[in-house]
């Protein structure tokens, strides 16, 4: 994989990381052509992986940002001692389908790293 297609895919995957319970992702940084895969896509008032599988859905599915064979991190905000409903932290089941989605899109491997804020196993 590239860097900038690195950079790019991480930051899409950032954008799903903050934004329950609204679901942005981006694909590109062009604008696509009518009738085109978009590139930005938002979901909204569904359940977490619901949301990931509509936007993913849109963009033309995981494969567009995964190879099969490639390792794949996923950053989820969870630095903080905060229970899901307040916000603080990306919901557990909305990174639960993003990895599943990277694990069908054939990623040899997928880590989830952040670094917490509170008492990371409270986190």
């Amino acid at each position: 994989m590239q860097r900038r297609r690195f950079l790019k895919t991480s930051a899409s995957v950032g954008a799903a990381a903050i934004s329950a319970p609204y679901l942005i992702l981006s694909s590109k940084t062009s604008a696509a052509p009518a009738g085109g895969i978009p590139d930005v896509v938002a979901v909204s008032n569904g359940e977490p992986a619901a949301m990931v599988d509509k936007a993913l859905a849109e963009l033309g599915g995981m494969t567009a940002f995964v190879k099969k064979g490639q390792t794949v991190v996923v950053k989820p905000n969870a630095s903080w001692m905060r229970p899901v409903e307040n916000g603080a932290n990306t919901n557990p089941e909305l990174v639960k389908r993003v990895v599943e989605h990277c694990m069908q899109a054939g990623a040899k491997k997928v880590y989830l790293l952040d670094h917490s804020c509170n008492d990371a196993a409270k986190s």
